[in-house]
């Protein structure tokens, strides 16, 4: 098969030679692209004998390019490969002959045996001579010549990541280590680490006792953070003890979303089944932490519907439920092919044993039932021992429905912690999730599904893009059904809660995903749960390092940020920061996430950026506006969201101990804190209105959407009605408005002693004030503009707030500005329309800090810069010096050193 690239050709460049491409290759397979640059390159050495290194122009460190690695993330396709690192002339494929590669391998020897010195380490447990027999056996087939074996095989690299950096070390080199804790030790040395530090798989954290060979075939790179006080257990999940989660796993199940996810089951079933297309009979959950995706599955019971519950933790894990009894021994089916019979194992003691379907499930899950649960997989065991020859059963399709008849789905089996069938046996064999799902695809049991489970797997793991099919899968031409993302619980449990007019903080756990409101039902406490909230937002890394993507999380969740459905980010915010995935593209290639109105996970949120300080916050978020990867809006509005909330935060700091984030200030306060002045008049324009003793507080915007009337006829909130600034106000929330809105750009609920009210903020981000006495203060204090014209609120109260960055003009500061009313006789209790007037970033309080200042007004500005040296850098120390040549390429963008006038005399024309 000729694979033409004629049009993004593979460039590649061996070491002190100029680049040079491949346009055409004969074949999809990694061998035939060494074998073009063998023939172009009129190398008198094998292909197999050459190894590729790449690497994205923003890493650090180089990956192996291995035929692995090609198939497990370039799914074998060149295309793929060349956008992932962005391949190109100036980045090309590094190409190195296998000689090279000793120098490298006796570089890491090096390194390790200074360990040995630095670090104490007082033996190795393998001499030297193991990794010299190794690289006998590395070189031995490449000598021969043959074609099928690669070079790039034995360079099984594992990848770390630490912030913002990677480091890899190959297996050989790993293989000198017996644990952790020596491991610890070289990644330390590498990345220059002074303090101690975790490594986690996925969700679980390695002890120094553990093995290195815990991390071999992980399908995830491994990740390194720093431990500030060594207490592992605080930092990797939460202060909650395993009794608690047990208890909030039993909160009554609320909602509808069983019955929206049954319908979608059975529809998925039905067409399976029907073998009109070739589709793989498996459905994945793809949602973020705390949505109840579990609980979900656990209540298919109430549908009489058995669930075969398969769960994969790491033996330290605390996490619920607990792993399966001979998990690994059910991995081992797959991996012998046999998973298939041990389903039918399974199916047949669940009705030998007689149990009903919560009989069965609670067997799998509850800490009281596990005798039984192993009892039950250790039966399953047994009768698959005695099966000499493959069972009947698996070709029989009305095989489950004779067990289990009068029943529309009967079993499913569902594999929680889905992300674990992503590793491998060995280096050289396919992921367990590939020989899974070739196997159920070979099982056509009517009344049988599989369901996969995944709390911090990418979407993309189990459901990659149309263009990113594996080869497996073009092969068999089979096609998977759409993600299931609508585990709709937001707000389930708020009914658990008592209500009334006042606002209470502790009912904010209520409100959001179902995972607070569990929690606080089993006796947690509210402290406790907020730390859990803080922690997993930022996937539980140290609130003082700059980890960049967790501060997008908390800038996102907090200030109402945008995240382009495009971006690689937005896989890893559903799958480690707790955002919520809205929908996924037909082609699988675009993914829309949000931060919902979650009042618990909001304070988290804050109490993160504030933790890590709002410098380093704001630096993550112009370099994302740099890079075209964020993009908030209108700029001065973003500007404004994080000057009333910064204020809101600092306030709260000042007078609570300890501070949740959700508690309520005086509204007199909050509005006397804005600015650096005293505000004059303040006091009596609130006596006035009758709110002086008013209540404010927020700790997120959360943004509406319906931009025009279709989108309104659609259900979509264009304007406030007072259901909804009431709503707001117990979510502890703040409106972002819509795109276009007239006249008012946010607004902030409080409530005062005989209703609510709102705080409707103008913005202009211009060079000249534009400030109109008139239409300004009439439409900034008219309930209308905010409710619409034809709604009214008795009592309704607004306080207009006026904001003119000025950039141009130096005057800082706040005033009370007023429209005088006309007096007729009819109008003579009429007051003068007054609102509050700020210009300029400086007039603020919270700006004390000068970098808080400067970084605020970088985000007016901050787009793509071409000249920014994070497109021309060498390495993270050096750039290439290319202003002269991108400016070259931008004429009228930037000075050239002969204009075109000069070139073709074209003042002369006009004389």
């Amino acid at each position: 098969m000729n694979v033409n690239l004629k049009n993004n050709p593979i460039w590649y460049q061996f070491e002190n030679r100029a680049a040079n491409a491949v346009r055409k290759l004969s074949d999809r397979e990694l061998h035939d692209f060494c074998e073009e640059i063998r023939s172009k390159e009129r190398l008198e050495i094998a292909a197999s004998t050459l190894t590729l290194k790449v690497k994205h122009p923003a890493d650090e460190y180089s990956i192996i390019l291995d035929d692995n690695y090609f198939e497990n993330n370039c799914n074998n396709d060149f295309r793929i490969l060349i956008n992932m690192f962005n391949i190109s002339q100036t980045n090309p494929v590094k190409v190195t002959p296998i000689t090279s590669e000793n120098q490298e391998i006796q570089k890491l020897r090096e390194e390790i045996a200074a360990l040995k010195l630095t670090q104490e380490i007082q033996k190795l447990r393998k001499e030297l001579a193991a990794l010299k027999s190794t690289q006998e056996t590395i070189h031995s087939p490449m000598v021969a010549g043959s074609s099928t074996s690669s070079a790039h095989a034995p360079s099984n690299e594992i990848r770390f990541r630490y912030k913002d950096k990677y480091v890899s070390f190959k297996q050989i080199v790993l293989d000198e280590l017996e644990n952790v804790g020596e491991l610890k030790l070289l990644v330390k040395a590498k990345l220059k680490i002074k303090g101690d530090i975790i490594i986690r798989r996925g969700n679980d954290t390695l002890e120094d006792s553990d093995l290195v060979t815990e991390l071999y075939n992980v399908g995830d790179e491994i990740m390194v953070t720093e431990n500030d006080d060594g207490n592992v257990k605080r930092m990797c999940a939460s202060n909650i003890e395993p009794n608690r989660i047990e208890e909030a796993f039993r909160v009554e199940y609320k909602g509808k979303v069983l019955e929206t996810f049954y319908q979608r089951l059975k529809f998925f079933h039905d067409e399976w089944h029907k073998q009109e297309k070739s589709y793989a009979p498996y459905l994945a959950i793809i949602q973020s932490s705390g949505y109840g995706k579990t609980r979900l599955i656990g209540e298919l019971k109430t549908n009489r519907i058995y669930v075969l519950y398969i769960c994969k933790r790491h033996e330290n894990s605390n996490g619920y439920p607990a792993s399966t009894p001979l998990v690994d021994r059910i991995f081992e089916t797959i991996r012998d092919h046999k998973f298939g019979a041990l389903l039918s194992s399974a199916i047949r003691v669940i009705k030998t044993r007689k149990w009903n379907e919560k009989e069965f499930w609670d067997i799998q899950i509850k800490a009281e039932h596990k005798d039984d649960c192993n009892r039950f997989w250790k039966t399953v065991f047994e009768k698959l021992s005695t099966q000499n020859e493959p069972s009947p059963d698996c070709s029989n399709k009305n095989f489950v429905k004779e067990l289990f008849p009068d029943r529309e789905i009967c079993v499913v089996c569902c594999i929680d912690e889905a992300h674990e069938l992503l590793t491998k046996t060995s280096k050289d064999e396919e992921t367990y999730f590939v020989q899974w799902r070739r196997q159920i695809r070979g099982i056509y049991w009517h009344g049988f599904f599989n369901i996969l489970l995944s709390t911090n797997g990418r979407i993309g793991n189990f459901l990659p893009p149309v263009i990113k099919d594996t080869q497996s899968a073009r092969d068999h031409d089979f096609e998977v059904f759409p993600t299931y993302l609508d585990v709709h619980t937001m707000d389930v449990l708020a009914s658990l809660s008592e209500g009334g007019r006042n606002y209470d903080l502790k009912r904010t756990v209520y409100l959001g995903i179902p995972l607070w409101g569990s929690l606080a039902q089993a006796g947690v406490e509210l402290a406790d749960i907020l730390h859990l909230a803080s922690q997993k937002i930022r996937n539980f890394s140290k609130k003082k390092e700059k980890d960049r993507l967790a501060n997008l999380a908390c800038m996102s969740c907090s200030l109402a940020l945008e995240i382009s459905p495009q971006i690689a980010e937005v896989d890893m915010l559903v799958a480690s920061h707790m955002a919520t995935a809205i929908g996924v593209s037909f082609d699988r290639t675009s993914i829309l996430c949000t931060y919902p109105s979650d009042s618990i996970l909001a304070s988290g949120a804050l109490k993160g950026i504030i933790e890590v300080g709002w410098e380093d916050c704001l630096d993550t978020l112009l370099e994302y506006f740099s890079r075209g990867t964020v993009e908030a809006g209108e700029r001065g509005e973003l500007v404004n969201r994080i000057l009333f909330l910064k204020t809101y935060a600092d306030i709260v700091k000042g007078i609570f101990t300890p501070v949740t984030y959700l508690e309520k200030v005086p509204l007199r306060l909050f509005l006397m804190s804005l600015a650096h002045n005293e505000i004059n008049g303040l006091d009596d324009h609130l006596k006035d209105m009758g709110i002086h003793e008013a209540e404010i507080g927020f700790n997120h915007w959360t943004a509406l959407l319906a931009t025009n009337q279709d989108y309104v006829k659609l259900g979509g909130n264009k304007f406030l009605s007072e259901d909804l600034i009431i709503e707001a106000y117990h979510r502890h929330a703040a409106f972002k408005m819509p795109i276009g809105f007239y006249d008012i750009d946010h607004i902030i609920p409080f409530k005062h002693s005989s209703g609510y009210g709102i705080v409707s903020i103008q913005n202009k981000n211009a060079k000249k004030r534009t400030f109109n006495n008139t239409t300004d203060i009439t439409s900034l204090v008219n309930p209308g503009s905010a409710l619409g014209k034809d709604n009214t609120i008795d009592g309704f109260k607004v306080i207009g707030i006026y904001i003119d960055l000025g950039l141009d003009d130096a005057s800082t500061g706040a005033e009370i500005k007023g429209k005088g009313v006309i007096k007729f006789r009819n109008h003579a209790d009429k007051s003068k329309k007054q609102i509050i007037y700020i210009q300029n970033i400086e007039s603020f309080k919270c700006c004390e800090a000068e970098e808080i200042c400067k970084r605020l007004h970088k985000v007016l500005f901050t787009r793509p810069w071409p000249l920014d040296i994070q497109w021309s850098m060498f390495n993270e120390d050096q750039d290439l010096g290319r202003a002269n040549v991108i400016k070259s390429f931008l004429p009228l963008v930037f000075y050239q050193g002969q204009s075109l006038v000069e070139e073709w005399q074209l003042n002369n024309l006009v004389k």
